[in-house]
């Protein structure tokens, strides 16, 4: 098959990576994939992901689309004037690519597939990443939407207005990385980073912004800062925001900051990972973590029971309650022994439902459905 994808831009983002994932297996299974985007961005860390994604066989081709951030009358015109301009580049490559099957991965890009099933009568399908998407005026309903969550199919019958039977429920997959390390080689690890040793070690992988919630995990270890604890931040971000934070709840000495890369190794080094995110929509973060038998601490939020069993292979806390997340960090500190079965646990949940191969299967069913 044929496969577009259409996607707004190309960020160093959840979406992101799920896309270039999927492409990747279906490109394994001899399918051809095109993403039709407006690029990175410019972004260095999502240049890296695109240059990979290129590697794997993925063919990239740019439209017009609007990269404005800021929300005023002006942007909200540019928008609109480029969203318009992209109509003819856009139609004009998939009249000559010809595709089998067009997935959206943002719904502000559904008009240019509504246009071209107008003019061919070509099905599409659109995938919603998180409960929060604006209703634009270029969004339009897919002949068939994938729900990431339980939460968010519920959401797309009830606010969107999708028939059931349009709406599939396909969870976000990774796959088996198989690369965790013995004790001495994550010793030497943590030795290289500077990692101590001797304390129990959570970790932060993601964006450095509110809506990852980086403040209520800071909020939460400055309750427990008298516990032999220590953290690990990975990513990018607001990160002059996040020093302030640090500094002012004296908790230097606790925190290692690591800009965003390969976070295999963080894996590795962590023994839990803690996700406090305001609005997700089925994280793979959590899903990687658990690949490498590592518990995780979630907020209760969207895809968050899907994911996390309470006290089986991680801990659920009410989004926004700093104060709950530092009593699980300090049961967790206090009963280190606990560890190692939620991590098999983690593990075992992770690859019975949560697996790239399973994934793309289910996708694969839904795009032979508009065929």
């Amino acid at each position: 098959m044929k496969i577009v994808f259409l996607a707004r831009y190309l960020p160093a983002e959840g979406s992101t990576t799920h896309m270039y994932a999927v492409a990747d297996n279906l490109l394994k299974r001899g399918h051809s994939v095109y993403i039709l985007s407006r690029g990175t961005g410019g972004d260095y860390n999502a240049n890296l992901l695109y240059e990979k994604a290129e590697l794997t066989g993925v063919q990239f081709i740019k439209l017009p689309f609007p990269l404005h951030n800021k929300i005023n009358f002006l942007t909200r015109f540019r928008q609109l004037v480029s969203y318009l301009f992209a109509i003819p580049f856009a139609l004009f490559q998939l009249y000559k690519i010809k595709p089998d099957v067009i997935h959206a991965h943002y719904p502000v890009t559904t008009y240019l597939a509504a246009i071209y099933r107008f003019l061919t009568g070509k099905k599409f399908i659109v995938t919603h990443h998180n409960m929060k998407i604006p209703k634009h005026i270029f969004n339009r309903q897919g002949d068939y939407v994938i729900a990431i969550s339980r939460e968010l199919e519920s959401s797309l019958i009830s606010n969107y207005n999708y028939k059931k039977n349009a709406v599939k429920l396909i969870f976000n997959g990774v796959k088996d990385h198989k690369n965790v390390l013995d004790n001495n080689s994550i010793i030497r690890l943590k030795e290289i980073n500077h990692i101590p040793k001797d304390r129990i070690v959570f970790g932060f992988v993601g964006t450095i912004n509110k809506r990852k919630g980086i403040d209520i995990l800071i909020n939460a270890f400055k309750n427990c800062k008298d516990l032999k604890i220590h953290l690990i931040i990975l990513g990018n971000g607001n990160m002059d925001w996040l020093n302030g934070l640090i500094d002012e709840n004296k908790l230097r000495s606790l925190i290692t900051l690591i800009p965003f890369r390969d976070p295999s190794d963080i894996y590795n080094m962590i023994d839990v990972l803690i996700l406090p995110s305001r609005v997700e929509g089925f994280p793979l973060v959590p899903l990687e973590a658990m690949m490498m038998k590592k518990s995780v601490i979630r907020s209760n939020i969207e895809g968050a029971q899907d994911q996390i069993i309470e006290g089986e292979n991680g801990f659920l806390f009410e989004s926004e309650n700093s104060s709950q997340l530092a009593n699980i960090i300090k049961k967790i500190t206090l009963n280190p022994e606990i560890l190692k079965e939620l991590g098999e646990n983690a593990y075992q949940r992770a690859i019975n439902n949560f697996s790239e191969e399973s994934m793309v299967d289910e996708l694969v069913k839904v795009y032979n459905l508009t065929k």
